[in-house]
């Protein structure tokens, strides 16, 4: 393992390619005279996913959790010209590992200061590779401006792997997020450096069903009142957005992607609040959908409640959800479908703690076995 600091505002990058795959092997010889090479953001040698913004005019802006971006090349070395202005965790996968080998880590830079080199992955044995950068920290925590990569080597396009064929839009607050979901115990104070969206329930069902995922969501952002009580910025309007960043609060044009399903989690924030209304939350629940179902005829849209509410408010969640999808029903509305997280133990205060990374698997578990089996998916 190899370790870079790189001082950007206290930013720390831990750099890692111990899990690493040489993909073929190069004869040796071909290694000789690599150079360094640039690949700016607008490069057709470069795999995006999730929703981009080129605002900027200089670069690529990924605000929701999930996006990712990714290059293929022969050589031995990455590095990456970026910068946030917020406070976020990138993962790095390497020649198709499950789990990322490493992360970085990224701090506000004042826009008059030089955007940064960061060393993404060194000390590969020469040949081709294949490296994603994956932003797993929520749009809340801030957004990645992606200038480019710099290759140690050369990158190649037709070493690209394809796009999972199936699409699945996640729509929902922390939990989808990943807020907390690396906390090793109760006991630790709560960290941004541990939201993964990548261990999410969302995550984890999109490898499990090599779905291409976009996550789209917003700690403590409900359906009719937020987690806070106020009612800025709630899920209906952030959804049709391509970030949550005022630079960033233009309309998405849902066209450019269309998923087989949308999985919506919604009413933890509600009623977490204290100031959740039935009739309200239906006619707004009611309304989103079909403004998701106007953008997407044909995909299956599946209404979630999560994990973290218990008792009464648990009951009630499940009564309003059940409630909005008979009247979308009646008005025609079809391909809906309800699912339910089991909640895990009792609070006086209607909720419970973020899952962690073992329940967040289990949820996973169980929402692409549903899936399946409703769908007829493979």
């Amino acid at each position: 393992m190899k370790i870079f600091i790189l001082s950007i505002t206290l930013a720390f990058f831990l750099v890692s390619c111990s899990n690493s795959i040489q993909y073929s092997e190069i004869k040796e010889s071909e290694s000789l005279g690599i150079e360094w090479t640039w690949v700016p953001y607008d490069s057709d040698d470069l795999q995006f996913s999730g929703r981009i913004s080129h605002e900027d005019g200089d670069s690529a802006i990924l605000s929701w959790s999930a996006s990712a971006v990714t290059i293929a090349f022969v050589g031995t070395a990455l590095e990456a010209k970026i910068r946030t202005n917020g406070h976020i965790y990138l993962d790095v996968f390497v020649d198709g590992e499950e789990d990322p080998s490493s992360e970085i880590e990224s701090t506000f830079l004042p826009e008059e200061e030089k955007t940064p080199m960061v060393p993404v992955v060194t000390g590969l044995p020469y040949g081709k590779h294949v490296v994603t950068l994956y932003k797993r920290s929520g749009t809340n925590m801030g957004d990645l401006f992606f200038y480019g990569f710099h290759v140690f080597g050369r990158a190649e396009k037709k070493l690209l792997p394809a796009k999972p064929k199936r699409k699945i839009e996640f729509v929902g607050n922390s939990i989808t997020c990943g807020t907390d979901v690396l906390v090793p115990d109760q006991s630790v104070e709560p960290s941004s450096a541990y939201e993964s969206s990548y261990y999410s329930y969302a995550g984890q069902t999109a490898k499990i069903l090599n779905a291409e995922a976009h996550n789209i969501c917003c700690s403590g952002h409900g359906l009719i009142v937020n987690y806070d009580g106020s009612k800025m910025f709630l899920l209906p309007v952030v959804y049709n957005k391509i970030g949550s960043n005022w630079k960033l609060f233009e309309q998405w044009d849902h066209s450019k992607w269309h998923p087989d399903a949308v999985v919506v989690n919604l009413g933890t924030n509600d009623f977490a609040s204290g100031k959740n209304d039935s009739a309200r939350f239906v006619n707004a629940a009611v309304e989103f959908i079909q403004c998701i179902r106007s953008y997407h005829p044909k995909a299956k849209i599946v209404l979630l409640d999560g994990p973290m509410l218990v008792g009464d408010y648990m009951i009630k969640c499940r009564r309003y959800l059940d409630v909005s999808k008979k009247i979308l029903e009646k008005r025609g509305v079809k391909n809906l479908y309800r699912f339910s997280f089991e909640p895990r133990g009792d609070s006086p205060f209607g909720f419970v703690a973020h899952p962690n990374k073992e329940q967040a698997a289990e949820d996973a578990e169980s929402l692409s076995a549903w899936m399946r089996s409703k769908f007829g998916w493979n």
